[in-house]
């Protein structure tokens, strides 16, 4: 009896290394309906912003910048202060993107550059990520009542902006369809209170439990002389305590980019994120960092090549309409009213300095049409971190819960009827007359 020999065909890679799911992030992300959400959230909230940063003292007219940067870099980069004076909401984030985020183009060995310059190139959208970190904590020191309102409103609408865009990368991953914009805008309309509250209730439950416990402690040790024994007897009580408050602390923040993911797999609610986010994590802690990690160094490698496109669609743009385009030397009316895109400044300079009459105010014109075109380019970002955290919780679900990743909450509009009532509805119902007629002849 001959023994029969079996041949592997191929290996399916993401099930025996499941972190391989997270390659899939990329061609989730560039999706044009998440790119286009991202890219309004991205808007709303910049003129949130800006409109805030006008309201009279204290809560506009802020002051601030970036606490991670070089005072006089910042200075230099912004054009030493904003036109009253003073460092604007709308300065910090256009240094932001222009300068952190896009980065200075770096190849080692080429022009004086070393692999650190290379390294830090290609970690703009971490270091990007730390700046604004950076500022939002001196909003608060500095302006807590515009950090409060800003806060409020941007958390407003990225809750329904995030719930979109999580919810069309849930029912992709699962069921490898795709949800029409309308759905999802409506799925995320729907789930919005939740969206909005799953952030919220840990650090309303840390601000709540650090006023219970310095409260007291406070008043109490403000008693003379016999105040500051009571309170060092019990200090360790205040210790253990504080440990807690630390650990709600870590966890909610950790939690946060899983709680939407939650939502919209599960179609649950905020009290139901929080906890699958937290248990997740916790269950699972150097599995999330690495799937973290894996992600944030993916993710900076696409980055890079969404920025070269960018750049080169900008560049050939301006290239072949020039090429059609007079003026006197070598400037041309194009480089006129919209300067040559380069690698180090590929947006526009402010406009050009030879601009008169109706070229100047089309310059303005050509500036919003390229600001579009790298709008796009951050909404890029943005989408990739909702749909990688919507891949990372679909993999520690299945992790923890053994839950197949096919596994996805379906709302009944969109339940698709199996084949046998799609049938029982087509058919039409057959009268007793005919039947009769039928059973004559």
């Amino acid at each position: 009896m001959t023994e029969e020999t079996k041949e592997v065909q191929c290996i399916d890679w993401r099930r025996c290394f499941a972190f391989l799911e997270i390659l899939r992030s990329f061609r989730m992300a560039i999706h044009p309906a998440k790119i286009f959400l991202c890219l309004v959230g991205l808007g709303a909230c910049l003129g949130i912003g800006v409109l805030v940063d006008q309201a009279p003292a204290p809560v506009g007219q802020t002051n601030v910048h970036i606490g991670t940067t070089n005072v006089l870099d910042y200075l230099l980069s912004t054009g030493l202060l904003g036109p009253e004076g003073r460092t604007s909401y709308y300065d910090n984030m256009r240094f932001i993107v222009t300068k952190t985020l896009w980065g200075h183009w770096a190849l080692p060995y080429v022009g004086g550059k070393t692999w650190d310059d290379f390294v830090s190139f290609m970690v703009t959208p971490l270091s990007a990520a730390r700046d604004l970190v950076s500022l939002w904590i001196e909003y608060w020191r500095d302006s807590p009542l515009f950090a409060l309102i800003n806060t409020v409103l941007s958390l407003a609408v990225w809750a329904l902006i995030g719930g979109a865009v999580t919810r069309m990368a849930a029912v992709r991953i699962a069921r490898e369809e795709g949800v029409p914009l309308k759905k999802a805008v409506g799925f995320s309309l729907r789930k919005w209170p939740s969206m909005v509250a799953s952030p919220l209730i840990p650090f309303g439950v840390l601000v709540l439990l650090a006023i219970l416990v310095a409260l007291p402690t406070g008043l109490v040790l403000m008693i003379p002389y016999a105040g500051e024994v009571l309170v060092g007897v019990f200090w360790g009580l205040t210790i253990v305590m504080g440990v807690l408050l630390a650990l709600i602390f870590i966890g909610g923040c950790f939690s946060i980019g899983l709680q939407w993911p939650t939502i919209a797999a599960e179609g649950s609610d905020s009290f139901d994120a929080i906890s699958r986010s937290i248990s997740y994590i916790s269950s699972r802690p150097w599995r999330y960092l690495f799937y973290t990690g894996f992600s944030a160094i993916y993710g900076c490698l696409t980055f890079l090549l969404v920025k070269f496109v960018t750049f080169l669609a900008l560049w050939i743009t301006h290239m072949a309409v020039g090429r059609f385009t007079w003026g006197e030397g070598d400037v041309t009316k194009l480089g006129r009213v919209w300067e040559m895109p380069t690698l180090a400044a590929p947006w526009p300079q402010g406009g050009a300095s030879l601009a008169e009459g109706a070229e100047s105010w089309a310059t303005y014109l050509f500036q919003f049409w390229v600001w579009i075109a790298l709008g796009f380019m951050v909404a890029f970002l943005v989408s990739f971190f909702f749909t990688s955290q919507t891949i990372i919780y679909f993999l520690l679900r299945k992790n923890v819960d053994a839950t197949d990743m096919e596994e996805v909450y379906v709302e009944e509009s969109e339940e698709e009827p199996l084949p046998l009532e799609q049938k029982a509805e087509g058919s039409q119902p057959v009268k007793v007359e005919e039947a009769e007629e039928g059973k004559s002849e």
